[in-house]
């Protein structure tokens, strides 16, 4: 029974705590008793009724595009360049202060400026890499920069290759911290694409964010709460796929 407990008991206050989310939101939507503030009944009910659209897998496929695609590009572009910057110690700090502004550069700022210059689908793309490419960038970083340093030094001494200390050494033993990097970026990358969906709809696209701010027009909350839930099961998924991707890592390094 304790090993069971033990096993499992992660999982069990996982569902605690979600069960936990969906009592609040019942309790403050009994409390407000508005339309513009549906309870989970009301909302789980309109999903199933989405669910039933073509055009509502037709918007989660294109937001799911956009998201992987912006997530590609920032898992690639920040490996790159948190490689370069968990090696060499001046580019780190040549590149920090690129960080610092892409950190903090107002989200929806960007989303305008590129709404300028791009199609509205690109600027969802770019604005969701340039928030989540930090992370990458300094997982990467701290996974090099937090090695033993008796493994450094071994490399040193044995004259081993920079290319071989990188994919030999430097990635395996870094996986850990790239892998809850890319639990952050699907999970933030989600929110800023469906953000900058919203701000660069015209009434033309068909995606998450388009949705939202279509029934946000007419102030119909109870769509808006169900597309909300598809973003969350999606990003849920995504979080169960990569915890048993990590698990598994960990079993096979043993």
């Amino acid at each position: 029974m304790k090993t069971f407990w033990r096993k499992y008991r992660i999982i069990f206050y996982t569902i605690l705590g979600i069960a936990g989310v969906f009592l609040l939101w019942l309790i403050i939507a009994s409390c407000l008793k508005t339309t513009l503030f549906p309870g989970p009944v009301e909302t789980f009910a309109h999903l199933f009724t989405l669910l039933g659209k073509s055009t509502t897998y037709e918007a989660i496929g294109k937001t799911i595009l956009s998201l992987l695609i912006s997530v590609a590009i920032s898992f690639l572009v920040g490996v790159l360049f948190g490689v370069f910057g968990g090696v060499f110690e001046p580019f780190r700090a040549f590149f920090k202060p690129f960080i610092t502004v892409t950190k903090t550069i107002p989200t929806a700022a960007v989303v305008f400026i590129l709404v300028v210059l791009l199609k509205p689908m690109y600027a969802a793309i770019i604005v969701s890499s340039l928030i989540t490419f930090p992370i990458i960038y300094e997982a990467v970083v701290t996974g090099f920069t937090s090695l033993d340093t008796e493994i450094v030094e071994a490399m040193k001494v044995d004259n081993t290759p920079l290319i071989l200390q990188i994919f030999r050494v430097y990635l395996p033993l870094s996986y850990r911290h790239i892998l809850l990097g890319c639990a952050q970026i699907f999970g933030l990358g989600m929110k800023v694409t469906i953000m900058a969906e919203v701000l660069t709809a015209t009434g033309t696209e068909i995606n998450i964010g388009a949705m939202i701010y279509y029934h946000y027009q007419f102030a119909e909350m109870l769509p808006i709460f169900a597309y909300s839930l598809i973003a969350i099961f999606l990003i849920g998924i995504t979080d169960i796929g990569l915890y048993f991707a990590k698990k598994k890592l960990k079993e096979n390094i043993k």
